[in-house]
């Protein structure tokens, strides 16, 4: 039995209220580009991968072949693999984690790290995990049904919307002149391949950009 903290409750209904108001342009987004509205409800229940999601609509919005926009999301999310590693003592079964997975985020594992016992670390993880997640539904769900209603004139301003939750998503993450140079040098990357490559391939391009940074800290760190 999960035994609820007060202060796990405030931090994860605040990020929740967060993650509806991101998840809710994507269900919007999600009905202007022809999907039902329990399809964008499914997508955020089966995939809830946050900002990947938007990024993912995008590519295939724009015309990218499925697998291109399951690579960019892929890539943009990667980094939660890092949690993996870090909550590895919290769920001692496979079945345990195979199911944690799917509440992995920034928030949820961060909180958790946070804490001083294996057992506190659980309590925080599956609390702010479950609250987030349903945040992220509900949101999705209030777009969805929300924008299937909009006239076309504000439709139109959804994907100017898009592009600055994404931008809201990534920003935090910016801590150093590394970040900072990493997220500029995506940002060329993927304008200037605009012109010259199918729909979705930018954001894989931007995306892949770090690889390469990730290969260079690793190196740094082991000399």
């Amino acid at each position: 039995m999960i035994k609820l903290d007060g202060s796990d409750l405030r931090l994860a209904i605040g990020a929740s209220v967060g993650a509806a108001v991101y998840s809710a342009v994507f269900g919007a987004l999600a009905v202007q580009d022809g999907w039902s509205v329990a399809q964008a409800v499914a997508a955020s229940v089966v995939i809830h991968a946050g900002g990947a999601q938007l990024v993912g609509l995008a590519a295939l919005g724009a015309g990218a072949a499925p697998l291109t926009a399951v690579a960019a999301g892929t890539l943009v999310n990667m980094r939660l693999g890092v949690f993996g590693f870090a909550l590895g003592d919290v769920f001692a079964s496979w079945r345990g984690r195979f199911g944690a997975a799917h509440l992995v985020s920034d928030e949820s594992a961060g909180t958790a790290l946070t804490r001083a016992t294996p057992a506190e670390r659980r309590r925080t993880f599956m609390v702010v995990g479950l609250i987030l997640f349903t945040g992220w539904t509900t949101g999705t769900l209030i777009g969805a049904v929300f924008g299937a209603t909009l006239p076309d004139q504000v439709r139109g301003v959804l994907d100017s919307a898009a592009a600055a939750v994404f931008a809201a998503l990534v920003i935090p993450l910016i801590h150093g002149r590394r970040e900072l140079a990493l997220a500029l040098v995506a940002f060329v990357v993927a304008l200037g391949a605009v012109a010259h490559v199918p729909p979705g391939v930018p954001v894989l391009l931007s995306a892949l950009m770090v690889v390469p940074a990730a290969l260079i800290r690793k190196g740094g760190v082991a000399r």
